[in-house]
């Protein structure tokens, strides 16, 4: 039987059983005994009160406390290191760039740099600890952007990809990235290469790519031994949908 209606029907009963007892009472107190009535009466009437006051909130208006919830302790390492609200800020490296807003990221780091372990296995994280082959290398950050859009020639949409990616690694100049980037160009064709200052740091910028199809950009700057290395990859279409972005990536970036 539901609490609520059990409730209903039972207190009007309680009630009218009330002065029907004082009424034996009183009777009983006449006829016999008038003292053991009279605290009869006396325990009826306190009980009545009590049982009231029980009754006086319906069960479903009762608050239950709510079970003591426990934090769940995380399990991927605190990264103080970096920022990316708004703003990527990296202390250890001292480098500092607007973050692509609303882009997904995933960091590679040095084991020596961040003096982390890899062979622990970071759960729900998307900082990977890393022994990189290459011995200057530091740290890779990509920033990746999915889109649908209808490529040229094609009657139906595609899913693209736009990525950026920010690399830091040591290096004796901008002639040595400059020379090691050419080296793997395996015959693309070059569309523009030029070297300029971006917020007082020496730049190296080329973009590579066909005339259709797709377009790679490498914008590096150097500054005390470091390379600090972007690029910018995709489709043409996305690419120069993003073109702006990328660009107000480039010219944020400070030491």
């Amino acid at each position: 039987m539901d609490d609520g209606f059990g409730y209903a029907i039972a207190l009007p009963l309680f009630l009218l059983l009330i002065p029907i007892s004082i009424s034996f009472l009183i009777l009983y107190a006449i006829l016999r005994d008038k003292k053991k009535s009279i605290a009869g009466i006396v325990i009826i009437v306190v009980a009545s009160w009590i049982l009231l006051n029980t009754y006086k909130q319906p069960p479903e208006e009762i608050q239950v406390a709510e079970p003591l919830q426990i934090p769940i302790l995380p399990t991927e390492p605190e990264s103080g290191q970096l920022s990316t609200e708004g703003y990527v800020y990296d202390d250890k490296l001292g480098v500092g760039f607007e973050y692509p807003d609303g882009w997904e990221f995933f960091i590679n780091v040095d084991k020596d740099v961040e003096q982390c372990d890899p062979l622990r296995d970071y759960v729900n994280s998307n900082i990977n600890c890393v022994d990189f082959p290459d011995e200057n290398m530091k740290k890779v950050i990509s920033f990746g952007k999915d889109a649908k859009i209808k490529l040229e020639g094609n009657d139906y949409e595609s899913e693209v990809s736009v990525r950026i990616e920010f690399t830091v690694k040591s290096a004796t100049d901008l002639q040595e990235v400059e020379t090691e980037f050419k080296r793997r160009l395996l015959g693309t064709p070059i569309l523009n290469e030029t070297t300029t200052s971006i917020n007082n740091i020496n730049v190296y910028d080329i973009l590579i790519g066909e005339d259709i199809g797709w377009k790679l950009r490498q914008t590096a700057f150097f500054a005390n031994g470091t390379a600090y290395i972007f690029t910018y990859s995709s489709q043409d279409e996305l690419y120069r949908m993003y073109e702006e972005t990328f660009n107000n990536t480039i010219n944020s970036f400070n030491i």
